[in-house]
């Protein structure tokens, strides 16, 4: 696809290439011949002046430094969050805390502790009233320079936060393509200005060279080259010739309707082509979902033979890991605790995210396969990343688990 990609591209550069040099070549041949009208002759001396690769490399640099102005200049100092709710929320940390059963309070993990702490949602400026077991909601902190210690200084619901932070997002992406769209505009009026006159006075120079026999008279030449070798052998009289040749308004609206078939069978075959890559990125996904789901089931029964104590540990073989290593990991983290724990699988690792009913972190586990492949039996795996979350929260795995690890 990229190679077909390449190629396409430079036939169509070298193709515009081709289009700018016939189109010179037409003006500065003909501007030069006697007797032609005054107003094609001011017209052609205007599009000479024209250089197609100077205006596209004008309109990049121009649309690349308003570019930098808006999102560097604008977006940089916009705050949407401020401008919705009077809180000037930039540069401070922001911590997702979840409503707790009695829909009362929000546990939240404290970057002064470490841990997760429940608040009171009235103590924290927020109406009860409406929220449930699950609701989530963005704490915002600011630290304190002297003591660099955290404190909350405003709360505000994650769909709430989350839909300003969209309203940036699409006031900047606006922004954006309005440059885009207004620059293109500015580029193709200025071209059609300049270069506007070639298609009709190229549709002229057919009819011309089709009706004078000038194509048998200069075999192997294309339009340009015969037109203007004609010219050249019949300067006297060519001015003349050519200016009584005129487009009727019915072969104008011929050529228009061959230039209009032409764009929409373009336009249709791209919407095909278009298709077919939804489709088939479709079928793959429907594939890969079918796939990760039998990987899955696989993983599954492996970690509940384990846990039933149908396999061995490995022993004293810290960096290999089978899955009675994982679980035998996952009971120590959180000792005389039942353990919840959500799995999630890829072809390339495994990952266990655990807590407990206390709700005092989320430690996720991820292990990468060094013998055999994530789904196959007996496969040995290492532990590759081993962290405290503090982006999934405890009632995230409590809500929606895979399994429990009883004590």
């Amino acid at each position: 696809m990229g190679v077909a990609t390449t190629v396409r591209d430079a036939t169509n550069i070298e193709r515009a290439n081709e289009n700018e040099t016939r189109r010179e070549m037409i003006a500065s041949w003909y501007i030069t011949m006697p007797g032609i009208p005054s107003s094609e002759k001011e017209q052609l001396e205007k599009s000479l002046r024209y250089n197609l690769w100077a205006s596209l490399i004008r309109f990049i640099v121009l649309n690349f430094v308003l570019t930098c102005v808006w999102f560097f200049g604008f977006g940089l100092g916009f705050d949407a969050i401020k401008a919705a709710t009077g809180q000037q929320l930039k540069g401070t940390m922001t911590v997702t805390g979840v409503v707790q059963e009695d829909g009362l309070t929000l546990s939240v993990k404290d970057p002064n502790k470490g841990k997760h702490v429940v608040y009171s949602l009235t103590d924290l400026g927020v109406d009860p009233t409406g929220w449930s077991y699950g609701g989530r909601l963005n704490t915002y902190w600011s630290k304190d320079e002297d003591s660099g210690d955290y404190s909350i200084i405003a709360v505000i619901p994650e769909k709430e936060a989350s839909r300003i932070q969209g309203l940036e997002d699409a006031i900047l992406m606006t922004g954006y393509f309005s440059i885009i769209v207004i620059g293109l505009l500015i580029f193709f009026v200025r071209r059609r200005k300049y270069t506007s006159w070639y298609i009709p006075f190229y549709w002229r120079m057919e009819k011309f060279c089709s009706e004078n026999q000038i194509y048998q008279m200069y075999p192997g030449y294309n339009t340009e080259e015969a037109f203007i070798a004609y010219g050249n052998e019949h300067a006297d009289t060519f001015s003349r010739q050519f200016a009584a040749t005129q487009l009727t308004e019915m072969e104008k609206k011929k050529k228009k309707r061959e230039i209009v078939i032409g764009a929409v069978s373009a336009l249709a075959i791209m919407a095909v082509i278009i298709l077919v890559i939804c489709l088939g990125t479709t079928i793959q996904s429907i594939a890969d979902n079918r796939k990760n789901d039998d990987r899955t089931v696989k993983v599954l029964e492996e970690l509940q033979t384990a846990i039933d104590g149908g396999e061995e540990p490995l022993g004293e073989e810290s960096e290999r890991y089978n899955f009675a290593n994982i679980v035998s990991r996952a009971r120590e983290s959180f000792q005389d605790e039942d353990v919840y724990y959500k799995l999630v699988t890829t072809d390339d690792y495994v990952a266990l995210a655990i807590t407990t009913k206390k709700k005092t972190n989320v430690y996720i586990d991820r292990y990468t396969p060094v013998e055999g492949a994530v789904g196959d039996l007996n496969t040995i795996y290492k532990l590759e990343i081993s962290m405290v979350s503090n982006v999934i929260q405890p009632d995230d795995v409590l809500n929606n688990y895979t399994g429990i690890l009883y004590k």
